[in-house]
């Protein structure tokens, strides 16, 4: 006797008790009869349902736990993936890489595994990684060394084109976008999407480049920051999505980027980006997901005598607008630089003086401006700063005359005596304060039972050296991991180095990014960054999904600086970086969208102020300003257009998990169930997968299998017509009339074309009533379905009664029914792509049509002036009038021109459309039996 669980497209065994409840007993697995067997292999292979049930494959086979946030994302992206693809944009810490991962193996359970992957190259194996543990997944990294490798052995072969899922970076891809362009991705996944927001300008490359490769394939993009500096960067990643959801750039600008963004106008485009991005914030799923807490020490130092008086004299240098050896045409990058290496080690800023010297020095022997001292400098880690403060000014080439060379020679005596005076402090107040911080925070961790591990950061690599040697004197072992490291198989040894063998991991910012460092609860600002960008993304290496502890947060201070003591002050009271739960919120780095800016501002009164007052003054200025930026209305806009009411997604956060748990539950018992009816009791060779290493492998085998045994039985020859027994004692109320009854029941396999597609699994249960057949209604066909059953002797009975009529009407009424639901969804779907074009087409018409307004408007100016008693001659008032009348008229024409080319494009999408929206229906007959109930 087993029990049957047809639930839309699942078969399931299981005993009769609350499954999906979380502390639910296990599903008992049973032998299935050979017409069971057939239902659900056809039900386990389905195109099929909605949100949670349609990722129940994906579900069932990964190694993640059921946060409902996720799944509901996840279920977002696949029903986006019709009309071009989604955003996926969840606050920082929320697993964006997860719900991309469910999305990838739910299509990959469907057959559709032609995955393209686009990430920063320093995450690409992150993301290998992470596929294979926790969905199971195979992938290849290509890049620049896989295609030569090809090339030198005379394959002319596309590096993008394996037949399942690549992983490459965003400059890879874009550079040989034609070859992208040629394989048929069923998704193209974008991580750090924002990277990509201003690629709706012609002059963004990459952006432009990536755009047109994979125009023809559905994208999904993971950003924490869909929006950071300006609306603009909306259209910038919903270009990738679908080109007529915000119109093009000036249609765009001139309704939602230019003037204030009204509620009217925040209402509009908030529905519009409804429609492909989701976005979830950390308050709201705290009741899901439970986040450990950030904690923050300060460790104060003094600097030594000879610190202080190094740190005077080169500031004072770097004040000096006039100093030769830093080109103006790079001076604001550069003084920025040199006060963060000031701030960091005599040992780095030893060396810094040292080839600023040499610069100098070329310069007084003749040489020509090329030996610019960021020749010598160490930018990674600096790229964004970079590219907006670089190149600000011009130079003018050598000094001339004796008096500029007299000033030359005097500059390089003092810089050579403070780089004599920096190589002569061979220990560091900071680092002594270091020794002193990893000696009291390991204390407690042994304390608390935590791991005595730390990440260090800092910025420089010769500082990186310094502490190694220091920490290492002191008995502590390292790693060193910096923007040099090597390739991502380099950087993840040296991350599981840290992991398994050493305490210390000493990083600069250009090795930081995308790292994830859970099993590590100490995060260490050696050097502190004025980005807060910056800081939260050191921090967020450690504090994220997934940490088991609090985390720990040591900043150094020295106090008798009073332009450190105020920074840290800002960074650590207004924008709460350094405690809490969740850091910095969202609406607070949002409003200081890279932090470039923010950087700049501190520079200047590094720079500007000298007294204690004076540097009060600046600092409470840019307080005030920072409270007006996070209080103006891009803040407010930024809530309008993403968040929802915290309670409205509580709601349907719970009723995704129950859902989820649920359909999770009914999947894993239907593999269960056929794997062992099909292979376990002997009625198909059991195929021997490899050997599971790890969860997801585990339960990807079950999955395999699971697959292997429907196609076995799909694949083998079936029996015209089944008979089975149902035991009356288990019929439920609504089936009671149904005891001691017989008939015949047919199972069917609906398949559903449309912008989407889907299949579903029904039922026709026809019972001898008399002298003639009846149909259950669905409802009770569904019920009836899930009866204990048993393979049974004989044949059919029922004399000469025919049930061809009472089939046919019962068919002809099922698949009524499901063809009118599934046509619905379909003309939402259509409905809601057509209200996308003429939108569009709105919007590119608006900016022409209001050029005819004001045209017309200049023209009835002028008639009026003709008649007007004015000092301008009556010649030139006609000659205005002329010319207002031509461009009004050209206007005109424009227009019109331009209406004919926006509405042949929207009749010819939209005729389209309605073409792929004309549902289209495939009915199999899957299994046919005759049952009775005794």
């Amino acid at each position: 006797m087993v029990g049957m669980g047809v639930v839309g497209t699942g078969v399931a065994v299981r005993e009769r008790t609350a499954v999906g409840e979380q502390d639910a007993p296990r599903v008992k697995a049973a032998s299935l009869t050979r017409f069971h067997q057939r239902i659900a292999a056809e039900a386990l292979t389905a195109r099929s349902g909605q949100g949670a049930t349609r990722l129940a494959p994906a579900l069932a086979q990964s190694a993640v736990d059921l946060n409902p946030h996720q799944i509901e994302a996840a279920a977002f992206a696949l029903s986006s993936m019709a009309t071009g693809g989604c955003v996926l944009a969840d606050e920082v810490g929320l697993g964006k890489t997860v719900e991309a991962g469910l999305v990838l193996a739910q299509l990959a359970a469907e057959g559709r595994g032609r995955i393209l992957i686009l990430v920063p190259a320093s995450l690409r194996n992150q993301w290998r990684d992470e596929l294979s543990s926790k969905f199971g997944l195979d992938s290849e990294v290509v890049d620049g060394n896989t295609a030569r490798a090809q090339e030198r052995h005379g394959l002319k072969l596309n590096p993008f084109d394996t037949g399942g899922i690549v992983i490459a970076s965003h400059p890879f891809a874009a550079l040989r976008a034609d070859e992208v362009a040629r394989v048929p991705w069923d998704l193209a996944v974008i991580d750090e999407a924002h990277r990509l927001r201003n690629a709706y300008r012609r002059d963004h490359k990459t952006g432009q480049a990536l755009r047109k490769g994979l125009r023809k394939c559905p994208k999904l993009l993971l950003t924490a920051t869909p929006l950071q500096n300006d609306v603009m960067e909306l259209l910038g990643l919903t270009a990738f999505i679908d080109d007529a959801l915000l119109g093009t750039e000036d249609a765009f600008r001139m309704q939602f980027a230019s003037g204030e963004l009204t509620e009217d106008k925040a209402a509009d485009l908030k529905e519009r980006l409804g429609q492909v991005v989701i976005r979830t914030l950390r308050r709201q799923v705290k009741e899901y997901v439970k986040f450990t807490a950030r904690r923050s020490l300060v460790e104060d130092f003094a600097p030594t005598p000879e610190e202080q008086e190094l740190y005077d004299r080169v500031s004072e240098y770097l004040r000096r607008e006039d100093a030769v050896a830093i080109p103006q045409s790079r001076r604001a990058l550069l003084v920025l630089v040199y006060r963060k290496i000031l701030a960091s080690s005599t040992f780095a800023l030893a060396h810094t003086l040292g080839k600023l010297a040499d610069s100098l020095e070329g310069k007084l022997a003749g040489a020509e401006c090329a030996a610019q001292a960021d020749a010598f400098l160490d930018l990674s880690g600096f790229e964004e700063e970079a590219e907006e403060l670089g190149g600000s000014g011009r130079d003018d080439g050598r000094p001339k005359g004796a008096a500029a060379v007299s000033k030359m020679r005097d500059e390089l005596a003092e810089l050579r005596a403070c780089a004599k005076l920096a190589a002569s402090i061979q220990v560091n107040a900071k680092g002594d304060a270091l020794v002193r911080g990893l000696d009291r925070t390991f204390t407690v961790a042994r304390a608390c039972g935590w791991p005595q591990k730390a990440v260090v950061f800092t910025e420089f690599r010769r500082t990186q050296d310094y502490l190694k040697k220091i920490l290492e004197a002191r008995g502590y072992t390292t790693t060193s991991l910096s923007g040099d490291a090597g390739g991502p198989d380099k950087r993840q040894a040296l991350v599981e180095e840290f992991r398994h063998k050493t305490q210390i991991l000493l990083m600069t910012e250009a090795g930081a990014e995308g790292l994830n460092l859970q099993f590590c609860n100490l995060v260490v600002n050696f050097d502190l960054p004025w980005n807060p960008q910056r800081v939260e993304q050191r921090i967020g290496r450690c504090h994220r999904y997934g940490q088991q502890r609090d985390v720990l947060v040591l900043n150094f201070l020295n106090r008798q600086n009073a332009a450190d003591a105020r920074l840290y002050d800002l960074l650590s009271q207004k924008l709460a970086l350094f405690d809490g739960v969740f850091g910095s919120s969202d609406e607070i780095l949002g409003a200081l969208g890279s932090g470039i800016d923010f950087e700049a501002r501190v520079l200047d009164i590094y720079q500007s102020c000298r007294s204690g007052e004076e540097i009060d003054v600046a600092f409470n200025a840019l307080r005030k300003d920072l409270d007006e930026r996070i209080e103006a209305r891009l803040a407010a806009a930024r809530a309008l257009l993403f968040e929802k009411f915290d309670g409205e997604v509580r709601g349907k956060l719970r009723i995704a998990e129950k859902a989820a748990r649920e359909a999770v539950a009914r999947r894993e018992a239907d593999e269960e169930a056929l794997v062992r009816s099909v292979f376990e009791e002997g009625e198909a060779p059991l195929p021997v997968p490899e050997p599971p290493p790890g969860e997801a492998r585990s339960k990807a085998r079950r999955a395999r299998l699971a697959k292997a045994a429907a196609e076995a039985v799909k694949t083998r020859p079936q029996e015209a017509v089944s008979l089975v027994e149902l035991d009356a004692r288990s019929l439920p109320p609504q089936l009671q009339e149904l005891a001691g009854c017989e008939g015949w029941w047919f199972a069917y396999k609906f398949g559903f074309d449309a912008l989407a597609s889907e299949d579903k699994l029904a039922h026709v249960i026809l019972w001898a009533d008399g002298d003639r057949y009846r149909a259950l209604p669905a409802e009770a066909s569904e019920l009836f379905a899930q009866l204990p059953a048993r393979e049974a002797k004989g044949g059919p009975r029922g004399g000469a009664i025919s049930m061809g009529t009472a089939q046919e009407e019962a068919l002809a009424a099922l698949s009524s029914r499901l063809l009118a639901e599934f046509a619905e969804r379909a003309g939402a779907s259509y409905d809601e792509q057509r209200e996308r074009w003429d939108r569009s087409v709105e919007d590119v018409l608006a900016a022409p049509r209001r050029h005819v307004e004001e045209a017309r408007e200049a023209w009835a100016k002028a008639r009026s002036a003709l008649h007007d008693k004015v000092d301008l001659p009556q010649r030139d008032r006609r000659a205005l009038l002329e010319r207002a009348e031509r461009e009004y008229r050209r206007r005109l024409d424009d227009l019109r021109a331009t209406e004919a080319l926006r509405y042949g494009e929207r009749d010819r999408a939209v005729t389209e459309l309605r073409r792929r929206a004309e549902p289209k229906e495939k009915r199999t007959l899957v299994a046919t039996a005759y049952w009775r109930c005794v």
